[in-house]
């Protein structure tokens, strides 16, 4: 088997709102989906640690509703696997650069990093779910400013 199908076996299994909520599996379906799409097209995003943002950033929510410090508890999981084996080989700069992304990205913010905004663009683009047009303003990558990215996000086309 390998790291990543495990490292989603281990993720779903400790996952403590049902599987089909808002912030599970389809969601994270959807963010790695739109995550790659936008990692083909944003020079110097690493698609790898876009993946395991993906699978990742709302692992350790409690439930649907406010849980601002999911994206913490997250990172400190995301360290714990590192250290057990459970991720895939990262090399230093990917490992911090994964914890950022998901240790920061409720925090609203956008950034220069090609692949931190990937990962956050990724997830604010999946905000359609939930009947939220994304707002260009809080996108960070051009990829994702595309009005017909936003459109496509907006019929749950990933």
């Amino acid at each position: 088997m390998n790291h990543l199908r495990a490292l989603r076996e281990i993720v779903i299994a400790r996952f403590i709102p049902p599987l089909a909520s808002v912030h599970g599996l389809g969601h994270w379906t959807r963010v790695e989906r739109i995550g790659g799409y936008l990692a083909d097209r944003t020079p110097g995003a690493d698609a790898q640690v876009v993946q395991l943002f993906a699978l990742l950033h709302d692992s350790c929510r409690r439930d649907d509703s406010d849980d601002p410090d999911h994206g913490p508890r997250a990172c400190d999981m995301t360290e714990d696997f590192h250290h057990s084996g459970f991720l895939p080989k990262l090399t230093p700069e990917q490992l911090d650069t994964l914890l950022t992304a998901i240790g920061m990205h409720t925090a609203g913010d956008t950034t220069s990093d090609p692949t931190i905004g990937v990962c956050w663009d990724a997830d604010r683009l999946d905000l359609a779910r939930l009947d939220i047009r994304p707002d260009p303003e809080y996108l960070s990558t051009e990829a994702a400013k595309d009005e017909d990215i936003i459109e496509r996000s907006m019929r749950l086309e990933w």
